[in-house]
Parts: structure tokens; C-alpha cells; sequence
């Protein structure tokens, strides 16, 4: 690499890290403490499609790039909300609109730029099998640090909107079958 390239590099690897210090917007609006990051957030949803992409079914390599630059957008608006449990509390369209904007100033002149800010786009477009298990795999994750805040004290009656937003998504897809034996571990305690 020359000295240019090295420079573009360090700036971008600088911007992205700026995503361990976005907080997840819903866990703070619900009070908690030291609530996760979208870059913890990113690892746990990358850790799960590690491990529950079937790889005769989904192109793993692509979903797992999918899964790394899906919430990159969020650097500069952050976590926006635009549900709340199963209710629309905001416009999706115009979040999607300001994160595709980052990345486009993210990667617009990055060599493989284009191929992240594609995976962006045919995430949010939702119509690849891809981006469908994708998004079950990052509400799975969702639920799962809910289950986790619960189980260290967090009041569970302030939490219950994850899980009604998760049920909405998960409701006869693959990965139902893990939710629902989540449920059966939140009763049981």
C-alpha cells in the first residue's frame, strides 16, 4: 500500500470505529445502564450467523460481509428508532435514506465500496434469502441481550417490547423455534 492508500484506510478504520460509542438507542430509552453499543450489537449478530447460517442454503461469505456493514450507517445519525414492540413509532424509509448516506460517504471512493454499500441496500430491500435470515438473526440477537438485562436485574415489564417486536419477526420462520424456547427460559425464571 502507498502512503495515500494507508491514509485512506486509517481514516476510514477511525470512522467506523466511532460505532463502539453509538449506543443502542432503545436499551437507553428503556434505562439501562451501560447499555450496548451498535458495535457490540454487530458482534453478537455476526457470532450467531456464524453459527447458525446453513451454508448449503444462504451464501455464508456474503451474509457474514452483510452482517459486519449492516448497521455501519448508523455511525452518524445513530440508532434510530422506528418501532417500538410491534408499533411503527417513525419512518423506516428516511432512516434507511441517511444510513445509505453514510456509507455512500463511508466507501463511495473505497476500493470494494460499491459491493458494501450493494449489501446495505439488498439488506433493507429485504428480498434475498440473505437479507431475510439476516434480519431474523438480528432481532434473535435483540431478544437475546433483552433475556440478558433481565437476567442481570433489569426490570422485565420495561423490556417486554423487544420481545412482542421480536415475536413479530421471528412468528413462522427458521429461527422461531430458538425464540420461543427463550420464552420458556424468561418464564421459568
Amino acid at each position: 500500500m502507498d502512503k495515500k492508500q494507508i491514509t485512506k484506510l486509517l481514516k476510514l478504520l477511525i470512522r467506523v470505529n466511532s460505532l463502539k460509542d453509538v449506543d443502542r438507542t432503545g436499551w437507553v430509552i428503556k434505562g439501562v445502564k451501560n447499555a450496548e453499543s451498535v458495535a457490540d450489537h454487530t458482534w453478537g449478530v455476526a457470532f450467531l450467523t456464524l453459527i447458525l447460517a446453513d451454508p448449503k442454503k444462504l451464501n455464508k461469505e456474503k451474509l457474514l460481509k452483510m452482517t459486519i456493514v449492516h448497521d455501519l450507517g448508523e455511525i452518524i445519525p445513530g440508532d434510530v428508532r422506528w418501532e417500538a414492540g410491534k408499533k411503527v413509532i417513525g419512518s423506516q424509509r428516511k432512516k434507511r435514506k441517511k444510513e445509505l448516506d453514510v456509507m455512500k460517504d463511508l466507501f463511495g471512493d473505497y476500493p470494494n465500496g460499491k459491493e458494501y454499500i450493494s449489501l446495505l441496500k439488498e439488506f433493507n430491500e429485504q428480498k434475498t434469502p440473505e437479507a431475510k435470515f439476516l434480519k431474523q438473526v438480528e432481532k434473535l440477537e435483540m431478544v437475546l441481550q433483552a433475556y440478558i438485562y433481565e437476567e442481570t436485574g433489569r426490570n422485565k415489564k420495561s423490556l417486554i417490547e423487544f420481545w412482542e417486536n421480536v415475536e413479530k419477526y421471528l412468528e413462522g420462520t427458521e429461527l422461531e423455534s430458538i425464540f420461543r424456547e427463550l420464552q420458556k427460559m424468561r418464564k421459568n425464571k
